[in-house]
C-alpha cells in the first residue's frame, strides 16, 4: 500500500506530545482515528483511517520502516512503533545548541534509548559522508545516521538535516577552546614556530585571527599559508590527544572534531588542486588558440592536448568551457571588440581566432589560396583559349574581382567566411588606430580588394596561358581559320551529346548501381587514411597545401637547395619508415592515434632530433603518411 505523507508526520507529532520515540500501535491507532475524524474536512486522504485503521496503519508503516523513518519492535505480543524522525530531530536540536555553547559532546550511539534497535540506522563513514554533503546537501531529510570514524573512535549520531556548515563549525568551536586553554595554547604554539622558523608572521596572523580574538568566527580556509597552518594544528592536537590513555568524554570530543576537520581539508586540498589544474589547463587552452593555423573549431579545441601530451578537456569541464569561450568572446574594452572573435562558414562551422591574429590567418590563407586559385584559372583559361574563346574576366577588372570572389568561395570557405564576418568592419578601424598589422588588410577602413589580397593579377595568368598555347595560334589569319571549323565542331559535338543523352538516359544511373569488387588490404588502408585526413585537415583546405604550410615551419634552411635538400632527405625517412610499418598493419588497427604514435616515434629517432621544431615536423610527418598510404592502390 502506498504510504501517506503525513503518516510520518503525524508518527512525529504524537512522539513529540508524548515526548519519547516510543508508541503503542494500539494507543496510535486510536489517536490516529480521532486525528482523521477531527481533519478529514481538511485533508481527504485522512478518510482511510475512519473505522478501524489498525490494517491500514500497519501496512503503511512497512514503507516507513523501509525507508528509515520508522522501527517496528515486536515484544510480548506487543508492537511498539520507534520514531527515527522524532530522535533525528532532537538530535538536530542537539547541534543547534551545540554551536552556541562547545562544551556540549556530540552524541554518540550509546546516547540512544536502550531499548532502540540500533541496527535500524544507516552506518556512514566519515571520510565518505563529509565530502558527499558538501557537493549535495539535504537538509530537508528526515533520516538520522550513524557517523562512523577510523582509528578506534566511537561513532557518534548525526541528522541528515545538520547543514555541512553547522557541523564544521561545532568542530572549529571545540578546536579553537582547546587552542584557547591555558595549558595548550602556548604549547601548540611553540610547536608550530619549532616546526616553521620561516612563518613566524604567518603562524601570529592565524593565532590572532582564529584563536586569541574574543568574538568567533567560522574560518574557511583558502589555499595558502593559512591553510598550511591549520592542518598543522590539527595534526599536532590529534598526535598529543591520541596519546591518552583514559580518554574523557571531552577527549573523544576534540578527536572527533578534528577527524571530521581534517576530513574536510583533504577535500579542500583536492579541491585545490583540482582547481590549479583546472586553472593551467585554461591557460593552455587560452595559449593553443594563439598558436599555428590562430583558427580552430570546437572538435579541434576539444583535442587540445597539454605539454604531457594529455587532452586538456577533461582537465576542466564543459561549462569550464563554454564560460571561457563566452568571457573571451563577449568582454572587451569599451567600443572595442572581444580578445576572441567567432566567423562560421557556410557549412555551419564556427571558428574561433584571437583578433590580433585575423591579420595572420588571412595572410597565411591568402598565400595558400593564390597557388591554387592561380593554376585553376590558368588552366581553365588556357582551356578557354584552345576553343578561340575568351572571358570577360580576362581583360575586365570588376569581372576578375567577381571571379576571384566565387573561386575563393569555392576554394577556400575559411577565408571567404573570415574576409566576410560581420567583426571585420570593426577590426578595420582598431587596426588603424594600433598600426601594428605588418600587411595592411585594410586602406581607407576596406578590405583591399581580393586581386591584392591574393596577389593575382589577370594580364599574367592570361599571358602564362597564352604562353602554352601552340606557335599557330599566335597566327591572326590560321587562328581566325580554325576558330570557324572548331566552332562548327563544338556545335557537331552538343548535338550528337544530346542524341546520345536522349538514346540512354540511364546510363550514368546504371554506372553508379553497380558495386564494386571488395577492397583488398592496401585499398582497405587507403580509404582509412583518406577518412583520417578529412578529420586533420582544416575545413576549405586540402592535405598538400597543410604540407606546403608545415614543411616553412620546420624546415628553417635559407638557401633553396638547402631546403629542398632537407625536405627531400626527410620525405625519404617517412616513406621508408612507412613501407616497414604499413605491413604489420591491418586496415582496423589503423586509426588515427596509431598514426600520431608512429609519427612520435619517427619524430624521436635520432636523426628527426636534430630539427628542432618538433610539434610542426610531428604534424608533418602524420599527413605525409596519411599522404603515402591514401594513394595505396
Amino acid at each position: 500500500m502506498a504510504t501517506t505523507s503525513n503518516l510520518s508526520a503525524i508518527i512525529r507529532y504524537y512522539a513529540e506530545k508524548q515526548k519519547s520515540p516510543f508508541i503503542d500501535l494500539k494507543e496510535f491507532c486510536v489517536y490516529i482515528k480521532k486525528y482523521a475524524e477531527h481533519h478529514v474536512e481538511e485533508q481527504s486522504e485522512l478518510v482511510k483511517y475512519l473505522g478501524d485503521p489498525t490494517g491500514t496503519v500497519v501496512a503503511e508503516l512497512q514503507g516507513l520502516s523501509e525507508k528509515k523513518l520508522v522501527a517496528i519492535i515486536n515484544s510480548n505480543n506487543k508492537k511498539t512503533i520507534v520514531s527515527i524522525t522524532y530522535l533525528a530531530s532532537k538530535y538536530a536540536n542537539l547541534y543547534k545548541d551545540m554551536m552556541k555553547n562547545e562544551s556540549i559532546p556530540y552524541p554518540q550511539g550509546t546516547d540512544l534509548p536502550k531499548q532502540f534497535p540500533n541496527q535500524v540506522l544507516e552506518h556512514k563513514a566519515a571520510s565518505q559522508y563529509i565530502p558527499a554533503i558538501i557537493e549535495k546537501e539535504n537538509t530537508k531529510s528526515p533520516l538520522l545516521y550513524v557517523l562512523d570514524f577510523s582509528r578506534d573512535l566511537p561513532s557518534m549520531l548525526i541528522p541528515a538535516c545538520v547543514p555541512i556548515k553547522a557541523l564544521l563549525d561545532t568542530a572549529q568551536q571545540k578546536v579553537r577552546k582547546i587552542l584557547k586553554k591555558d595549558e595548550f595554547h602556548d604549547y601548540f604554539l611553540k610547536k608550530l614556530r619549532s616546526t616553521n622558523p620561516t612563518k613566524e608572521i604567518s603562524i601570529k596572523n592565524f593565532y590572532t585571527h582564529f584563536v586569541d580574538t574574543e568574538n568567533y568566527q567560522f574560518a574557511e580556509f583558502n589555499d595558502g599559508e593559512d591553510y598550511y597552518i591549520w592542518n598543522q594544528s590539527l595534526y599536532y592536537i590529534r598526535q598529543d590527544f591520541e596519546k591518552i590513555q583514559d580518554r574523557t568524554v571531552e577527549d573523544t570530543n576534540i578527536l572527533q572534531a578534528v577527524q571530521i576537520l581534517e576530513t574536510h581539508s583533504s577535500y579542500l586540498k583536492e579541491k585545490f588542486q583540482n582547481e590549479h589544474k583546472r586553472a593551467e589547463a585554461i591557460k593552455e587552452l587560452e595559449s593553443a588558440l594563439a598558436k599555428p593555423p590562430y583558427f580552430y573549431s570546437m572538435p579541434q579545441i576539444l583535442k587540445f592536448q597539454d605539454n604531457n601530451g594529455r587532452t586538456l578537456y577533461g582537465q576542466y569541464t564543459e561549462d569550464d568551457l563554454k564560460e571561457f569561450l563566452q568571457k573571451m568572446t563577449t568582454d572587451g574594452e569599451a567600443n572595442e571588440l572581444p580578445q576572441l572573435l567567432v566567423f562560421k562558414v557556410e557549412s555551419g562551422t564556427r571558428y574561433y581566432v584571437y583578433k590580433k591574429k585575423v591579420s595572420q590567418v588571412v595572410v597565411r590563407l591568402c598565400n595558400e589560396a593564390h597557388e591554387s586559385i592561380a593554376k585553376q584559372l590558368e588552366d581553365h583559361w588556357y582551356e578557354v583559349l584552345l576553343d578561340y574563346e575568351r572571358l570577360p574576366e580576362m581583360s575586365n577588372a570588376s569581372e576578375f574581382e567577381a571571379c576571384l570572389h566565387e573561386m575563393v568561395e569555392k576554394n577556400s570557405p575559411i577565408l571567404y567566411a573570415l574576409l566576410n564576418a560581420n567583426f571585420m568592419n570593426i577590426l578595420s578601424y582598431e587596426s588603424a588606430e594600433d598600426n601594428m598589422d605588418s600587411f595592411r588588410l585594410f586602406v581607407d577602413g576596406k578590405l583591399l580588394p581580393y586581386s591584392d589580397l591574393l596577389m593575382l593579377k589577370n594580364s599574367k595568368i592570361l599571358t602564362n596561358a597564352k604562353s602554352r598555347l601552340p606557335f599557330y595560334y599566335t597566327l591572326p589569319v590560321i587562328s581566325w581559320i580554325m576558330s570557324l571549323f572548331n566552332g562548327r565542331k563544338k556545335e557537331k559535338k552538343r548535338a550528337t551529346s544530346a542524341v546520345i543523352a536522349e538514346k540512354n538516359p540511364f546510363e550514368e544511373e546504371e554506372k553508379k548501381s553497380d558495386s564494386g569488387p571488395k577492397l583488398t588490404k592496401t585499398q582497405a588502408l587507403a580509404a582509412n587514411a583518406k577518412e583520417i585526413a578529412k578529420d586533420l585537415v582544416p575545413e576549405g583546405s586540402t592535405l598538400d597545401r597543410e604540407l606546403n604550410y608545415l614543411t616553412k615551419q620546420w624546415n628553417k634552411m635559407i638557401s633553396k637547395e638547402a631546403y629542398n635538400n632537407l625536405t627531400e632527405d626527410v620525405n625519404s625517412l617517412i616513406r621508408d619508415y612507412t613501407r616497414r610499418v604499413v605491413k604489420t598493419l591491418s586496415a582496423t588497427s589503423f586509426t588515427r592515434e596509431r598514426v600520431e604514435n608512429l609519427a612520435k616515434t619517427l619524430v624521436n629517432t635520432p636523426n628527426m632530433q636534430k630539427i628542432k621544431e618538433e610539434k610542426a615536423l610531428t604534424e608533418y610527418v602524420i599527413l605525409y603518411m596519411l599522404r603515402l598510404v591514401s594513394n595505396f592502390q
